[in-house]
């Protein structure tokens, strides 16, 4: 008499399962970590990328509506972290925000800061660096024709370069880096630190 065992099925043996539980945590070991800083790195860059398009929008305002002495771009918003745009008053600039001014608002744990003090990441400006100029400290103003000026307290003539930049905290004390660089023609362009190296 023969015996059928085609009706029995194998199963994973304990060793198969932990096996493949162990590659599991591995692969979600290395790719928690490497999403959530992509994630991070995409939000840094949507902050910079923000600044960088209201500062286009203040620029074609003074220029449009030939304000005297201009618009400014002042960071501080009453809820949550950004920008915002308005009419330039000289020896008050940035009175806060108010209903009607351009605005943007950074995502995630972006903000404006300080130029960085050390090596890692070197600054944009300054002396050697790769703009090759030194940014005006202060808000950017622009003045009727468009130009960024530093604005004092008679007028806002005196075209001038700007620097900012942009930094978020992550997990383990990591920072990320973005800037916007403002040249004295007004235009601006967005930088992000790649670890090693400023790339625009």
């Amino acid at each position: 008499m023969k015996h059928s065992t085609h009706g029995l099925q194998r199963g994973y043996s304990m060793i198969e399962m932990m096996m493949a539980l162990v590659i599991s945590v591995v692969a979600a070991a290395v790719a928690i970590p490497t999403t959530t800083n992509t994630i991070a790195d995409i939000k840094l860059r949507g902050a910079a990328a923000s600044f960088a398009g209201l500062v286009q929008q203040a620029r074609l305002a003074a220029i449009q509506k030939n304000v005297s002495p201009g618009y400014v771009v002042c960071f501080g918003l009453p809820s949550g972290r950004g920008a915002y745009s308005e009419p330039l008053v000289l020896g008050s600039a940035c009175d806060g925000y108010a209903t009607g001014d351009l605005m943007v608002q950074f995502g995630g744990e972006a903000d404006q800061t300080s130029a960085p003090s050390g090596s890692t990441p070197t600054k944009l400006d300054g002396s050697g660096s790769i703009l090759g100029w030194t940014g005006t400290s202060g808000n950017v103003s622009f003045n009727s024709r468009g130009l960024p000026c530093s604005a004092s307290s008679s007028s806002c003539s005196t075209n001038v370069n700007y620097v900012f930049y942009f930094s978020d905290t992550r997990a383990f004390g990591n920072k990320g880096w973005a800037a916007v660089s403002i040249t004295s023609a007004g235009s601006p362009k967005v930088w992000f630190w790649s670890g090693s190296k400023w790339l625009d």
